[in-house]
C-alpha cells in the first residue's frame, strides 16, 4: 500500500522493507526480487531450460527463470551441463557465455586433475 492507503498497482520498490513490490486489485500484494514481481506483474516470466547430470534423460528437464540461476547450475555441474535442444530459449551472447564459461571450468577440472 502507498502511504495514503491506497493500493499501487505498478512494481516499485519499497525502500522501507528494501524489496520489490506490486499490488493487485484481486489477490495479494507480491513481494521479492524485480524478476519476480515484473513477472508477476505482467502474468509471465523467463523460463531457462537446460540439462545436467541429475536431469539428462529425464521427462522434464531442469531450468531456472533468470540467466543467474543458468550460470548457478553451470558452475554446479560443468560436465553435465549443457543447452542442447534448447538453443531457441538462449540469446547468441547468452550462448556464447554459456560455452566459454563451461570450457573454462572444464580446462580447470583437467589442470586439477593432473596435479593432484
Amino acid at each position: 500500500m502507498s502511504r495514503k492507503g491506497t493500493k499501487n498497482f505498478r512494481p516499485r520498490y519499497d525502500r522501507r522493507k528494501k524489496t520489490w513490490r506490486v499490488d493487485f486489485a484481486d489477490r495479494d500484494s507480491e513481494d521479492g526480487g524485480l524478476l519476480y514481481v515484473a513477472g508477476e506483474f505482467a502474468k509471465t516470466g523467463l523460463y531457462f531450460p537446460y540439462n545436467n547430470s541429475e536431469t539428462k534423460g529425464r521427462e522434464y528437464p531442469g531450468h531456472a527463470h533468470s540467466f543467474e540461476g543458468v550460470l548457478h547450475a553451470l558452475l554446479d555441474d560443468p560436465a553435465g551441463f549443457t543447452i542442447e535442444s534448447f538453443e531457441e530459449y538462449y540469446s547468441e551472447q547468452e550462448r556464447d557465455m554459456l560455452r566459454a564459461v563451461r570450457e573454462r571450468l572444464i580446462e580447470i577440472e583437467k589442470e586439477e586433475a593432473g596435479t593432484s
